[in-house]
């Protein structure tokens, strides 16, 4: 068993949870503010998570880095959650005008900072690697399909284009390409350039998690009717139903941990502005941000050990 139930809660889980309740703290005390909130997270995103992608692509073995058999099952995942809960929205008479960001509360996960943070802590520069590509199919797939349901329940017009265009300029979506053009071609970089890409990088882990602890101060937790059956599909049944089909299909530990913690991280922050920009519920939207984080914490820290017992050996 390469990693045993106490390390993923002493050495995985818990650095990444008290960095969060380090953020509310010191947003609680005043120490940080809305506005560090907003330029880090803004620096984390466009610059230093970029970087850590990159130089996690360029420092590692990329042949057999993710099978195509995970890939194509991540990206069914997904697909699947988001066609189900579509149809949980419509089964469950959810108004129309909240049919759009309930939908999107219950698929677009943070995986490109939560998630990555607890897999880079499970296993290291191979975590960024492979957290790296799962982080860049979600993000595209995040996005189109969530302009595909906004645009469907705020009765606007479908313009996939823009979006694809905004999905070449992402600063994720280009670190992990570059990273991956830079190992291809054999790149060799100074050794200071790697020392300073490497603590640019860094920074990303901590300063994101603790933009989220902030974040959480100033959330709220009050949501419409029904959206707890969004948010418990989010953190519990869809991660839950597809780790287990995953078991039965034969996929391997650690591919059964990654798909688990990137299905069950909690609601995007990016799915504010999303639902911002289409003029639907935003405030909804932020209160489902923070309580996914608290409940999606709690289930990943309670299930991840269950995976690796049931799966050890």
């Amino acid at each position: 068993m390469f990693l045993d139930t106490q390390s993923v809660i002493l050495h995985v889980a818990a650095p990444v949870l008290l960095m969060i309740a380090m953020g509310a703290f010191l947003r609680r005390i005043q120490l940080i503010n809305d506005d560090f909130i907003l330029v880090s997270s803004r620096f984390v995103f466009k610059v230093s998570m970029p970087v850590l992608f990159f130089f996690g692509m360029l420092g590692n073995n990329l042949n057999g880095l993710i099978s195509v058999n995970l890939a194509a099952y991540f990206i069914a995942a997904i697909l699947l959650t988001f066609l189900m809960t579509w149809w949980l929205a419509i089964k469950l008479n959810i108004p129309e005008r909240q049919r759009g960001v309930f939908v999107q509360i219950a698929f677009r996960g943070n995986c490109g900072v939560f998630s990555v943070a607890l897999v880079v802590n499970m296993f290291g520069q191979e975590g960024v690697a492979l957290g790296g590509v799962m982080s860049g199919l979600s993000v595209l797939l995040f996005n189109v399909l969530a302009e595909v349901i906004l645009t469907r329940y705020s009765h606007g017009k479908l313009q996939l284009v823009p979006v694809l265009k905004s999905l070449f300029k992402n600063s994720l979506i280009l670190g992990i390409v570059l990273g991956v053009l830079a190992n291809l071609i054999s790149l060799k970089l100074p050794a200071f350039i790697m020392k300073t890409g490497l603590l640019v990088g860094g920074l990303s882990l901590p300063l994101a998690l603790i933009c989220i602890g902030g974040s959480l101060v100033t959330s709220g937790f009050t949501l419409p009717k029904h959206f707890s059956m969004a948010i418990l599909s989010k953190v519990a049944i869809s991660p839950m139903l597809f780790t287990s089909l995953a078991y039965v299909l034969g996929f391997s530990q650690k591919e059964l941990l990654f798909l688990f913690v990137f299905l069950a991280a909690p609601t995007a922050a990016s799915a504010y502005v999303t639902a911002v920009a289409k003029g639907d519920d935003g405030k909804s939207t932020a209160n489902a941000i923070a309580t996914t984080t608290l409940v999606s914490s709690v289930v990943i820290v309670v299930c991840a050990p269950i995976i690796i017992r049931v799966t050890g050996g």
